[in-house]
């Protein structure tokens, strides 16, 4: 649920995409490969899990929306704000932040940063080319800047990047 969280705002849609994930985990369970040591089965298949779910998530976005807008690239997007690191941050807010995010930009944001897929695979699955997903993830990473310091204020200067 908190994979689908992650992608689908909607509370009710992101329990949709868990029902069909577990379907296609259940209908494509023979195609898991069953590891001998027991800590790398139980990490190896929650990993596979949390693919499916991304993938049934970005399925769900993208029935939703058959093309994403793209937009002009500023160079002024692409500068960086240091911010100020704080001890305090709870996740719940860290999801704040990423709900704040316009649609294509999370989504990249937590392909790329959350789930470890390369700009390549990213390009490939939401069907954009691979500079423009470059490009959200610079815009991503500046507007969670931008949100954390209108949020929490900016006391020291730590560049987080």
């Amino acid at each position: 649920m908190a994979i689908s969280l992650r992608y689908v705002k909607n509370e009710m849609e992101a329990e949709d995409v868990v029902n069909e994930s577990f379907v296609k985990i259940f209908q494509k369970l023979d195609n898991f490969q069953i590891l001998d040591e027991e800590k790398a089965l139980e990490k190896s298949f929650k990993g596979w899990i949390a693919r499916i779910t991304v993938n049934t998530s970005i399925d769900k976005l993208r029935a939703q929306k058959t093309a994403l807008d793209l937009d002009e690239v500023n160079e002024s997007d692409l500068l960086y704000d240091s911010v100020a690191v704080t001890s305090k941050l709870d996740v719940s807010d860290i999801l704040k932040l990423l709900d704040k995010l316009p649609e294509i930009q999370r989504i990249i944001f937590n392909l790329y940063e959350i789930e470890g897929y390369s700009h390549e695979e990213i390009s490939k699955q939401i069907n954009i080319p691979e500079s423009t997903c470059r490009t959200y993830l610079t815009r991503a990473k500046a507007k969670l800047r931008m949100l954390y310091q209108q949020q929490f204020g900016n006391m020291e200067n730590i560049k987080v990047s």
